[in-house]
């Protein structure tokens, strides 16, 4: 049976995720105390949650969970009107009940929803068969990398140290550097930046992000409609996604204060920095860009990549990016073909903030971790309090305050891979 998923799954879906390892395997306490703490946030409680698009589970004939796929409510606007969107996520299907296609029939049912438009940015190539087996299409340009190389040998190393030659590329770390330094004018074709902007920077806030996230998208077909309660769900999020530390939000403005469009970044513990969003104007991207760039460099970055943007291809060109085809696809589904149109003609604005990627089930700051383990902590003292001063409804006025849950989190899960 397949049903729409609760509140009340969550205390099995530790031990459905612990299957791949067995089917016997018992969830980590780490892994038991991520799920039921951070999927309620992510799958029933999110900003604007549409209870006619819930995440789905099958159920066996004993009652256990054997399959889930998660499907999170998106505001979205199509040439200017509201659409209903959604993005699917972590779908995941016990190895013993996999000959039973359950995968199959789990994805089938939620692309029968009511929503507009149904997309996964981060789906493995068994999901892509899938997906694309059911009616649903490949978006290409939004399943493209680009990079930026800045030291190419000290690059080379943090790509043996994502394979885990940790102790190698730490060895080897001083003979690359000097590498890079003696080599720099047979590099300079990869390496070499355009020359520094002149512009002024500061720290983009919430506020200056929904006073000019419309304007700077109104070009787009297709946009993401921002408040201040989604995107600090989402910006909180963000700094889940890689070993890293807090993103680093940066609005550039001409020398005499006009935006000219921002960029959001944060820079792994192999010194990549990896881009989430860069928002600009057409006549304004290169400086945009260029301050990126330019700002990782500073930083002893050997890297800087992120999702190809479409419309800004040419920038990327320019610069002499590497564009490469991610490992992951990204995946599209609607009856209206206008709305998979703007996809093919890359007139659809579809970010990091947007997408899958801050919806995962898996964490890998230690920073990120940290934080959030202390702001939970601070939630449950403020319920305690309430719970203690608060005696209305005692007296039978309101229902009593419920507590907010707290969050934590863990390792993939097959079907979906962590961003590359």
């Amino acid at each position: 049976m397949i049903r729409a998923l609760t509140i009340d799954d969550v205390p099995q879906i530790p031990r459905l995720l612990a299957s791949e390892q067995g089917a016997h395997a018992e969830p980590s306490p780490h892994l038991r105390a991520v799920v039921e703490n951070l999927l309620p946030r992510l799958f029933v409680k999110t900003p604007h949650a549409d209870p006619e698009l819930p995440g789905l589970v099958s159920v066996g004939d004993d009652g256990r969970l054997t399959g889930m796929i998660g499907r999170i409510t998106r505001r979205l606007e199509f040439r200017g009107r509201p659409i209903r969107a959604a993005v699917a996520c972590e779908l995941f299907v016990d190895p013993a009940q996999r000959s039973q296609m359950l995968g199959v029939k789990l994805l089938k049912k939620l692309m029968a929803g009511p929503q507009d438009l149904l997309f996964s940015d981060i789906a493995n190539e068994t999901s892509r068969r899938i997906w694309t087996g059911l009616g649903g299409s490949v978006a290409a340009w939004y399943g493209l990398t680009w990079v930026k190389v800045l030291r190419p040998a000290q690059f080379a190393l943090s790509l043996l140290h994502k394979r885990r030659f940790g102790k190698l590329t730490g060895l080897a770390q001083p003979l690359a550097a000097l590498t890079d330094k003696v080599c720099r004018g047979a590099s300079r074709s990869l390496t070499q930046l355009a020359p520094t902007p002149n512009v002024l920077s500061e720290p983009l806030t919430p506020e200056r992000f929904l006073e000019l996230f419309p304007e700077f998208s109104a070009m787009d077909e297709l946009r993401p409609v921002y408040d201040r309660e989604t995107l600090d769900w989402i910006w909180q999020r963000l700094d889940f996604m890689y070993a890293a530390g807090p993103s680093e939000a940066v609005l550039v403005k001409s020398p005499r204060g006009e935006p000219l469009g921002w960029h959001i970044s944060q820079m792994t513990d192999s010194r990549v920095v990896r881009v989430s969003q860069i928002v600009a104007l057409p006549n304004t991207v290169g400086t945009v860009f260029d301050h990126l760039l330019h700002q990782a460099a500073e930083r002893g970055a050997v890297a800087v990549t992120g999702r190809v943007v479409p419309r800004f291809l040419q920038t990327f060109n320019d610069r002499n990016c590497i564009l490469r085809r991610r490992s992951t696809h990204t995946l599209i589904h609607s009856p209206d073909r206008d709305l998979l149109d703007s996809f093919a003609t890359g007139r659809a604005f579809l970010s990091l903030f947007e997408s899958e990627g801050p919806l995962q089930l898996w964490i890998k700051s230690p920073l990120a971790l940290a934080r959030v383990r202390s702001e939970n902590d601070l939630k449950s003292l403020n319920v305690e309090h309430k719970l203690a001063t608060d005696t209305s409804w005692r007296a039978g006025c309101v229902s009593p305050p419920v507590a907010a849950e707290t969050i934590t989190v863990p390792s993939k899960t097959p079907l979906h891979q962590p961003r590359g």
